[in-house]
C-alpha cells in the first residue's frame, strides 16, 4: 500500500514550517540576546548574487502553499513577500501549515496521476504527474530553501543542529 499524495504533502507541510519557525525564534533570540539588528541576520547572503535569508523562507513557504493549492485545485494563497521580522516570518510560516492541512483531501490524492501544467516562469510550463511534482519539485524545493535559510542563519552564529531542522 502507498501513502497518498494528501498525507505526504501536509505532513511535510506540517513538519517543514514547524521547523522553520522553530529555527525562527531562535534567530530572534540570538538577535536579541547578541543587540543584532534582526535585519542583519535575515538579509544575510553567502554570496552576492543570492537570495537573503528572508527570501529563502519566503519561498520555502511559497512552493509548499502553491504546490498543495495545485494539486488540490484551489486558489493560490496570496503571500506578498512583505515581511521584515522573525516574528512576521513565524506567522507566515503557521499560515501556510493552515493553509496546507486545510485543503481537500481527496481532491490533492486525485491528482497523483494526473499530468499538471506547471508554471517555470515567463511562458515555460512543465507537465508533470501529480506524485512526481511533489517528489520531484514541491518537497526538494520547499527543503532546499528552508535547509539554505537555515545554512544563513547558522553561518551568522545562530546556535543551530539538525535536530533543530528536523524536529518540529
Amino acid at each position: 500500500m502507498t501513502d497518498m499524495l494528501s498525507f505526504m504533502v501536509k505532513s511535510a507541510a506540517a513538519q517543514m514550517t514547524g521547523t522553520m519557525a522553530n529555527v525562527l525564534k531562535k534567530g530572534a533570540a540570538y538577535a536579541k540576546e547578541n543587540e543584532i539588528e534582526e535585519s542583519v541576520l535575515l538579509n544575510a547572503r553567502l554570496y552576492p548574487d543570492m537570495l537573503p535569508t528572508v527570501s529563502q523562507y519566503q519561498i520555502a513557504t511559497d512552493v509548499l502553499a502553491r504546490g498543495a493549492a495545485r494539486l488540490a485545485g484551489a486558489e493560490m494563497p496570496s503571500n506578498p513577500d512583505t515581511e521584515t521580522s522573525f516574528a512576521e516570518l513565524i506567522v507566515r510560516c503557521e499560515r501556510v501549515a493552515a493553509f496546507v492541512d486545510g485543503l481537500d483531501s481527496a481532491a490533492m490524492d486525485a491528482k497523483a496521476e494526473e499530468t499538471l501544467q506547471i508554471p517555470m516562469g515567463g511562458d515555460a510550463v512543465m507537465p508533470m504527474i501529480g506524485k512526481a511534482y511533489v517528489s520531484s519539485f514541491v518537497l526538494p524545493n520547499s527543503i532546499f530553501h528552508a535547509a539554505t535559510g537555515y545554512d544563513l542563519l547558522r553561518h551568522q552564529g545562530v546556535s543551530l543542529g539538525k535536530r533543530d531542522f528536523l524536529m518540529a
